[in-house]
């Protein structure tokens, strides 16, 4: 698929489907690149090739990831090369990022479920949707999910009308009054659309658990402001991964699954 950067060796296909799908024009990623449309159009043609610095300001118009965007700038880097030495040690570390974002794609697809756009926009339209889809997960709701009722303020019409979007989704299967959960994970990508809507929506669920005060003691919200450079970022940044990969690895290891909880972060 052309609209994920990884699987792309040439940048225009990606600018292509990517400002397509995301409704973006050439004009406005000229205008954000601080060029004229008839030269975006020549690059897109193969007439002309972008610089550096005007495939960074596309793909920040493109609202890629920090992860596509140093992809995006390798793959300018290799268009514009003429050297085979550099050439080829430009292509062996594309391949290397390759492999890498392949391999994190094979690890989900094992747990998650591959649904079409329109059925991931439905599902991350409501961060109700995942949580209710969570707290499933656990033998106590899935037995009787009218509990969530009073859990989670919800009524019982929409309990009954996110459960039979989940049924559709093939994401849990109902019998008689019980629910069994098929599919644990849906991944969303980063780089898709509803990515962005998801993180609002679940912030505005922070939002609410703050106003109402509903935090228990084993609760933590952090809010930080500091200054350094972009590096020590990058560095803090790969500190949150490996924060990611711990926390995970203890949730696999946990035996007694009794609530669902949210971790938010956000570095910027």
């Amino acid at each position: 698929m052309e609209h994920n950067i990884f699987n792309n060796l040439e940048y225009r296909p990606f600018i292509k489907a990517s400002s397509k799908k995301q409704s973006i024009s050439y004009k406005s990623l000229s205008t954000s690149a601080r060029i004229h449309t008839s030269y975006f159009s020549r690059v897109m043609k193969m007439g002309a090739d972008f610089s550096r610095e005007q495939l960074y300001l596309i793909g920040m118009a493109l609202r890629l990831k920090e992860e596509e965007l140093e992809y995006l700038l390798l793959l300018g880097e290799l268009n514009n090369s003429g050297d085979p030495g550099h050439s080829a040690f430009l292509k062996n570390k594309i391949e290397a990022l390759q492999q890498e974002h392949g391999k994190l794609l094979k690890k989900f697809k094992k747990t998650s479920l591959e649904l079409s756009q329109s059925e991931v926009d439905l599902y991350y339209r409501e961060s109700i949707t995942a949580k209710i889809h969570m707290l499933m997960t656990i033998e106590k709701y899935s037995d009787s999910p009218y509990l969530l009722c009073k859990k989670i303020f919800i009524s019982e019409q929409k309990l009954n009308d996110e459960l039979e979007k989940l049924e559709d989704l093939k994401i849990i299967e109902r019998h008689k009054n019980k629910v069994q959960v098929v599919k644990h994970t849906v991944h969303l990508d980063a780089a898709h659309p509803a990515s962005v809507q998801n993180h609002i929506n679940w912030r505005m669920e922070t939002i609410q658990n703050l106003s109402m005060r509903r935090s228990s003691p084993s609760d933590y919200h952090l809010s930080a402001m500091f200054s350094c450079d972009e590096k020590t970022k990058n560095d803090i940044k790969e500190l949150f991964k490996e924060f990611v990969v711990d926390a995970q690895n203890l949730v696999k290891e946990c035996s007694n699954t009794d609530d669902a909880f949210y971790i938010g972060m956000d570095l910027f």
